[in-house]
């Protein structure tokens, strides 16, 4: 018999691998990395960003993030700014360039995630996105 431990730990690399392959293929057109990206996610969904919550959010030290702001800064895809209620917070906004890039990026992800998962019928692609929904609440539940 098969053990699932065994078999996940040899095959998940292996698509990790793959998935970011194609990633970094979208994002090189605009000169980006995965941290960018989700920096423009999370500003999309929740506009402005404490330079903190980015920090928290990627895991990275403070100065590793505000390399990573200034870097979209001079690429006009966010601003910073002191916040209005407290000068000592520095908060990031999404300008109209970073929505655009990230709007376009998000469409070429669905787009390569469509392809990755065509050879599954339709029944299979739910079941599979309805397995990936309860490993990630459980992987959130566990920190």
């Amino acid at each position: 018999m098969v053990d699932f431990g065994t078999e996940i730990s040899k095959i998940m690399p292996l698509i990790l691998r793959e998935v970011t392959r194609n990633q970094m293929r979208i994002l090189a057109k605009d000169f980006l990395s995965i941290p960018h990206i989700i920096i423009l996610d999370l500003l999309l969904e929740k506009e402005p960003c404490r330079m903190t919550e980015l920090a928290k959010a990627l895991g990275l030290t403070m100065p590793a993030v505000t390399a990573i702001a200034d870097k979209m800064i001079r690429l006009k895809l966010v601003k910073r700014e002191h916040s209005s209620e407290d000068r000592r917070v520095v908060e990031v906004s999404i300008l109209e360039k970073g929505e655009k890039t990230i709007r376009r990026i998000t469409a070429e992800r669905r787009d390569a995630a469509n392809a990755i998962f065509s050879p599954l019928a339709k029944e299979e692609r739910r079941q599979y996105l309805a397995l990936l929904k309860k490993v990630y609440v459980n992987l959130r539940q566990r920190q």
